[in-house]
């Protein structure tokens, strides 16, 4: 019986690994500025999402500016509220500040309606979210909005793969993975 399970989870392997090539290569489109919440409503299919943050760009330096928003996102204020976190291993991965770093990726199967939850949620929410307009030091910041419609009839086994490849591509500053 385990032998069975272990041929069956090679030919899964096997299966997948398409998918991590097709991360590499796959486009998550430009869809808005993340205040465009009538905009963002439009998306309502399954997929994965990515939020990006504005910087002040390559002649900011990257330890500064991760700094500072390290500062305001960990703010005492926002200690154990459901949110995600900075990840180390993952921002060490940026060596240059671009003029907008993924900020976070995540994957739904409504995309507009969990995007509008990350920016509306309240903090006291329980559900697991960004709660951007709960932040009063993010109303300062500008986010855009890039989605990947993947509407598959197996999306509890594909969409997690492509997520993980797409979260190793772009590196996310903010999750909770």
């Amino acid at each position: 019986m385990l032998s069975t399970l272990v041929d069956i989870d090679t030919r899964i392997s096997e299966a997948l690994l398409p998918l991590r090539n097709i991360a590499a290569l796959v486009d998550m489109p430009l869809v808005c500025e993340l205040a465009d919440e009538v905009e963002i409503a439009r998306h309502n299919y399954s997929g994965l999402y990515r939020i990006d943050v504005q910087t002040p760009g390559a002649s900011a330096d990257i330890h500064e500016w991760v700094n500072a928003l390290r500062c305001e996102w960990e703010h005492e204020d926002f200690k154990n509220c459901s949110t995600p976190s900075l990840k180390k291993k993952r921002i060490s991965r940026h060596t240059s500040l671009l003029e907008w770093m993924p900020l976070y990726l995540g994957k739904s199967k409504n995309v507009a309606k969990r995007v509008l939850e990350h920016i509306n949620l309240p903090l006291v929410k329980t559900t697991f979210a960004l709660k951007l307009k709960s932040r009063p030091a993010m109303a300062m910041r500008a986010f855009r909005l890039h989605t990947l419609r993947v509407q598959v009839e197996n999306y509890d086994v594909v969409v997690p793969v492509l997520e993980r490849a797409l979260r190793d591509r772009f590196h996310p500053l903010i999750g909770k993975q």
